[in-house]
């Protein structure tokens, strides 16, 4: 819970799109997402799934569902009713009171004489962006504008120049259905057959979920784009892109070509609900926001009941087949236009299935390590090899990301030797029972729920600071803490809410009851 509050603070200092942007960025903070990603979830939901047997084993199901129902469901629900809006009332006014860089902001702003005086300095065309290290016809190309994009190009902009994913602009222009944009590119001369890093070409992009484009143009200082506005661009640029040896538009394989086909399943309009102008994606729209996860736990939990009635929970006999299984789903991983490390996320109504089958692995395992070794596990033993291995594991599938039958062994293995190595680290030296420990364990829920409105004002107040964007996050981490800590202790441990969360607390209570 604490590392996703750091996660999150981090956010606004990194090229990652996110409501509040910082005028500095560290490549430390980069390192420090990637990797807490990459483990954090499924260590999560391991430990979620040890704790659920432990809880059945001592209580019963009827028992294990009211707890899970009072501490999981319930928090959820009310989060979304309360925390949810107070998010996206703040991300508002955060996404509207960023200042991007000058030059940026020229390009975006729409006025032609303005951009064409920007890019009259030599050598400005080719300038990319501190931020996010693009050029001024990729954000051309975005924006969509052509009497903006034909400037750029006037002023010496590349057609087929590329970004750190090797896409060009025309895969830009085929990702937001800038159908008039990509009309002038192919007339100047780039190439509609062009592959970016993982062998897409720009018709590749037309099979990416319509609904994080939408959310992503104004977390990267664009105006808001409606879904149907990309759709219907999409559809105008189909008969320009040429798709080469396969429908789906990629030279990636088979896996890449599957993941494509996998994100148009998961984007059809069948899971479309409509109620007049308002519309809701039933897997591609944001209603959990950073509070997934406990709506990923709730659907485990009732698979574990569905097993737990048929009798086939499992015995722990064979439990790592499910490390390897867990590999499977990895291999659809990476709806985006280049690729990434660590698994997908899922914020919609209904998860997305391969997402809920990887965290299923872990889960499960948990359940049988429980099922077999009860609370004397010796699981992470080995902890010693295992996060060594796991620091191999991680630079090996950073330098193969691109590979994506290799990416869907290596990701997956970092993500169990940290987890198993981390369990054992903290088995071998945090054993002893710990009054504080306990104390800060209850307090992570509460602090995980509401902390992403905190941690928004922070970053805005540290935004346009001149001070180095490692020492900003240590500020916004400062300045975040003590306020959820405080809180925690006055206002909610012996409360009714404390209670909701953590279950009843005595003054003195020194033991922790797991939350997961």
């Amino acid at each position: 819970m604490l590392l996703g509050v750091a996660l999150h603070a981090a956010l606004s200092f990194v090229p990652f799109p996110s409501p509040v942007r910082d005028v500095e960025r560290s490549d430390l903070l980069v390192l420090l997402i990637v990797v807490v990603h990459g483990f954090r979830m499924p260590l999560f939901f391991l430990l979620s799934g040890y704790f659920t047997m432990l809880v059945f084993s001592r209580r019963g199901l009827a028992r294990l569902l009211e707890q899970r129902f009072t501490r999981i469901f319930l928090p959820l629900v009310i989060a979304t009713v309360t925390i949810v809006p107070l998010d996206q009332v703040i991300e508002a006014y955060a996404m509207r009171t960023n200042r991007p860089q000058p030059a940026l902001s020229d390009m975006l702003s729409g006025d032609e004489a303005t951009v064409r005086r920007r890019l009259a300095t030599p050598g400005a065309a080719e300038r990319k962006d501190a931020i996010w290290g693009l050029t001024p016809l990729a954000w051309a190309t975005m924006r969509g504008d052509p009497e903006i994009v034909a400037a750029v190009l006037d002023a010496g902009g590349t057609p087929d120049e590329r970004d750190h994913g090797g896409n060009t602009p025309l895969h830009h222009a085929a990702y937001f259905g800038r159908d008039a944009a990509a009309r002038l590119l192919i007339e100047q001369g780039a190439n509609p057959a062009a592959v970016n890093g993982v062998g897409r070409m720009p018709a590749a992009m037309l099979s990416l979920p319509a609904e994080l484009v939408s959310e992503l143009a104004p977390l990267t200082a664009m105006n808001p784009v409606a879904v149907d506005e990309v759709l219907a661009g999409r559809e105008r640029l189909r008969p320009l892109l040429p798709t080469g040896p396969n429908p789906e538009g990629t030279l990636g394989g088979p896996l890449d070509r599957a993941t494509l086909a996998w994100s148009q399943i998961l984007s059809a309009d069948w899971l479309r609900l409509h109620v007049g102008s308002w519309e809701l994606h039933l897997v591609q729209t944001t209603v959990f926001h950073h509070l997934w996860f406990l709506w990923f736990l709730c659907w485990l939990v009732a698979a574990f009941a569905i097993l737990a009635v048929t009798g086939l929970l499992p015995t722990g006999r064979g439990r790592w087949w499910l490390v390897a299984a867990s590999c499977v789903p990895q291999l659809v991983m990476g709806m985006s236009m280049t690729a990434g490390y660590g698994p997908d996320t899922s914020f919609g109504i209904l998860p997305r299935p391969h997402l809920l089958a990887f965290y299923a692995c872990f889960f499960f395992f948990g359940v049988a390590t429980f099922a077999a070794e009860g609370l004397d596990t010796r699981l992470g033993r080995h902890w010693k090899l295992l996060l060594p291995a796991a620091i191999v594991l991680f630079g090996i599938g950073i330098a193969m990301m691109n590979d994506r039958l290799l990416a869907s062994v290596l990701q997956p293995a970092f993500a169990w030797t940290m987890s198993l190595g981390l369990i054992g680290l903290f088995s071998r030296f945090c054993s002893r029972p710990s009054p504080l420990v306990s104390w800060l364990a209850d307090a992570s829920y509460w602090m995980y729920l509401v902390h992403v409105p905190l941690v928004m004002v922070a970053q805005m107040v540290v935004r346009s600071w001149t001070m180095p964007a490692d020492l900003k996050f240590l500020v916004v981490m400062a300045m975040v803490t003590p306020p959820l800590l405080v809180s925690y202790r006055y206002g909610v441990r012996h409360t009714a809410i404390g209670r909701l969360l953590n279950g009843p607390r005595g003054v003195s209570a020194g033991r922790a009851a797991s939350p997961l």
